[in-house]
């Protein structure tokens, strides 16, 4: 009969494998494994992320929520159309700008890629 401890050791045995042993099946799924994450890595680049803003791309302006002096910077819109725009809240999309009196159809096509509209309305705009 074996004593324990010898039989403890001959499980381990079985249970160890060699580097120069290892089985095929467990070396290519290593592989596909490694593949798997270079190709997540490479995959992952800064075409995948969110834009970050540069000094030369100006930030758009919400006109549901922006304030007079930021709708005063878009080009073409004064103090007059800023508060104008400002009464016209909200808007349920940037193109709906044209609905406000004294911005034309052109004039709202160069602004477009210059706003947003926000979902809501700004609790000071309520009356």
């Amino acid at each position: 009969m074996e004593s324990r401890s010898r039989r403890k050791r001959k499980a381990l045995d079985v249970m160890a494998v060699e580097p120069q042993h290892v089985p095929w099946w467990w070396q290519a799924l290593a592989l596909l494994a490694l593949i798997a994450a270079g190709a997540a890595v490479l995959h992952e680049g800064p075409v995948h992320h969110r834009p970050t803003n540069d000094a030369g791309s100006p930030e758009r302006v919400d006109i549901n929520f922006g304030s007079a002096d930021e709708l005063d910077s878009l080009p073409g819109i004064g103090p007059s159309l800023a508060k104008a725009i400002m009464a016209a809240r909200p808007f349920s999309k940037p193109e709906d700008i044209e609905r406000v009196k004294g911005i034309s159809p052109a004039m709202a096509g160069r602004l477009l890629p210059l706003i947003q509209a926000a979902h809501g309305r700004r609790a000071a705009d309520r009356r």
